[in-house]
């Protein structure tokens, strides 16, 4: 309680009374002295009425209720803490000095700290529900989907007119200018604005056009933002079965939404950065891919193109294999007429051999004995000739076949031709027919004679 300045003195006429004696200043000083050090500080509410903002930085208003009034200052080296301006009519709780401005006589409070009233029973039923949305898991990390990283398409709810959506749409358009976006328009403010993102929340799920959803405002005031505090919003967002990124304000603004969301981002731009990639790294990618597999194309042509000159080395031409199986045919005809010359050399001398044992012996006896004998070797003679010869015609035969199969009449009959120049010389390229003067191909059934012009 504010005890008494002054103590009332009795009144006399002694000449000697003295008397205390106070200039205004004095007065005005005194007072000030004794309020500020008995009531100290105080917390007051009040409207804010007046408010004005000098070039100084200071902020002056009055703050009234319905039977009284009482000015108020700030100073600048206070107020530059506060997260609002104060504006005429809102609602305001300040912690501040009763002073006296002695200037003017007038009595003022001198704030220290100022919020909008009720911002305190804000805060609590923030972390009331965020304690009873934490027991029901709807910040469980398990419960997160995620966040494609090339979407096909955004979807962005929020005000269609503020500066979050313009931040975005600048970043997007600068990041990756060929996802398209869907914007979902939604009050981002007020008694309304939490159905209103529900009810775009839920619309975006039903169109199903979107694989990815944007959730954002920009910065204000707990009051500006509680619409994001909502319990049935923080269903809604935990409930969608699209992903969704939350940026709700600024870095240091932390809303119910931001918790619940699949991702949280601080500002609605960096939330832009975060749902595209940068196509400049894309296309940095995308060129060094591009080399690798020229490098590796051109790597596996190289190998084909050896192999084939591999394999094209092998090939063996129809004239060179007639080549060597005629040489095989005159092998093998030498040696049969050099086996058949020996087998009649050898029989001949055994021939002989009998005809002179025959001489030794009687002659009519040995005559009719050695002529059994000349018959039984004349017919193991003629049987061993035949067969020696039957076994040699197969073998001729087997190289006829053999031939004849790459002779040049089969491999005319499996359909190849062969062309010649006027002197009897396959051709085998285009350059030698171009430099002869005639050519004749040759079918299975006929030739045909022709000339280039």
């Amino acid at each position: 309680m504010i005890q008494p300045i002054l103590q009332p003195q009795q009144a006399t006429n002694s000449p000697g009374e003295q008397r205390k004696v106070f200039s205004v200043s004095e007065m005005a000083l005194t007072i000030r002295r004794q309020l500020e050090r008995e009531i100290g500080q105080i917390w007051i509410t009040g409207e804010i009425s007046n408010f004005m903002q000098p070039a100084s930085g200071h902020w002056y208003f009055t703050l009234k209720d319905a039977n009284a009034q009482l000015k108020c200052a700030i100073f600048k080296n206070r107020n530059r803490s506060a997260r609002f301006t104060p504006e005429d009519g809102q609602q305001v709780l300040i912690r501040a000095k009763l002073s006296l401005y002695e200037p003017r006589g007038d009595l003022q409070l001198i704030g220290e700290y100022i919020e909008p009233a009720g911002e305190g029973a804000l805060q609590v039923a923030f972390n009331r529900l965020k304690e009873k949305l934490k027991a029901k898991g709807l910040f469980d990390a398990a419960h997160k989907k995620t966040i494609p990283k090339v979407p096909n398409k955004i979807g962005i709810i929020t005000s269609a007119s503020g500066a979050a959506i313009r931040d975005v749409l600048t970043v997007l358009k600068r990041r990756m200018p060929q996802v398209p976006i869907v914007i979902y328009p939604s009050l981002v403010q007020g008694d309304n604005a939490a159905q209103s993102l529900i009810q775009q929340i839920q619309q975006a799920n039903l169109d199903k056009a979107c694989d990815v959803l944007l959730l954002t405002r920009g910065g204000g005031s707990l009051e500006d933002m509680w619409c994001f505090n909502d319990e049935a919003l923080a269903e809604a967002i935990f409930a969608s079965e699209l992903p969704l990124v939350s940026a709700v304000g600024h870095e240091v603004d932390i809303t119910i939404s931001d918790m619940v969301a699949d991702l949280r981002a601080p500002t609605p731009s960096a939330a832009a950065e975060l749902l595209v990639p940068d196509q400049t790294e894309y296309r940095q990618k995308l060129n060094q891919f591009k080399r690798r597999l020229v490098n590796e194309t051109e790597h596996k042509l190289e190998v084909a193109q050896a192999l084939l000159d591999r394999l094209t080395a092998q090939i063996v031409h129809p004239k060179e294999k007639l080549i060597e199986s005629r040489s095989d045919l005159r092998e093998l005809t030498q040696n049969l007429l050099v086996a058949f010359r020996d087998t009649i050399s050898d029989r001949s001398t055994n021939l002989v051999d009998l005809q002179y044992r025959l001489k030794s012996f009687d002659p009519q006896f040995e005559l009719e004995h050695k002529t059994d004998e000349l018959l039984i070797a004349k017919d193991n003679l003629v049987k061993t000739f035949n067969d020696l010869l039957k076994s040699k015609q197969q073998q001729m035969a087997l190289s006829m076949q053999k031939l004849n199969d790459f002779s040049p009449l089969a491999t005319l009959k499996r359909g190849y031709t062969i062309t010649e120049d006027e002197s009897g010389n396959t051709l085998t390229s285009v350059k030698q027919a171009k430099k002869a003067k005639k050519l004749t191909t040759k079918f299975v059934d006929g030739e045909i004679h022709s000339k280039l012009n």
